[in-house]
């Protein structure tokens, strides 16, 4: 399993790398200029933390890892906004919900809006998927999507730890 720091910093940018829940992205465009360069400096920092663990994991070549890093970065995009719509449903549901005056009209509205943002990941996820096997092997892609998974469990258990 993939070793790695638990510090917040850490924490903020591997959930951004694997495509985990992106709303902190969206949320640090708010911070002071020197904390959302900071943020992006860490981000940056474990991207390639990353890419290093990839390349010696999967045995990338110099092009390949050009490549996965191309699609980390525009999967990083993609999420960002994507970061945007599942916040502004989230508010508008939980704004439902606390107005009890609020229509069956609306929460329907709102279902399909939450279907919405989740086909919007999956397609994300499908776009990602397509763009690792034009970059690497049929192999290296499945051993790929694996280590983002492996990434993406220890990001929950230090989430979890954390919060205790």
């Amino acid at each position: 399993m993939i070793e790695w720091r638990s510090s917040t910093a850490t924490i903020f940018a591997l959930v951004l790398a694997v495509g985990g829940p992106s709303t902190v992205l969206s949320q640090s465009v708010a911070e002071p200029r020197g904390q959302e360069r900071s943020a992006q400096q860490d981000q940056e920092r474990v991207i390639e933390m990353f890419l290093d663990h990839a390349t010696a994991e999967l045995n990338l070549t110099v092009e390949q890892r050009a490549g996965l890093d191309q699609v980390l970065r525009e999967t990083l995009g993609r999420r960002a906004e994507l970061a945007g719509s599942q916040v502004q449903v989230r508010r508008q549901v939980r704004d439902a919900l606390s107005d009890p005056a609020t229509a069956d009209q609306e929460f329907r509205r709102l279902a399909s809006a939450i279907l919405d943002v989740r086909r919007q990941e999956i397609e994300l996820l499908d776009w990602q998927e397509g763009k690792l096997f034009e970059v690497l092997t049929p192999r290296q892609t499945l051993r790929f999507m694996l280590l983002q998974q492996q990434l993406a469990q220890r990001v929950e258990e230090m989430r979890k730890d954390r919060n205790r």
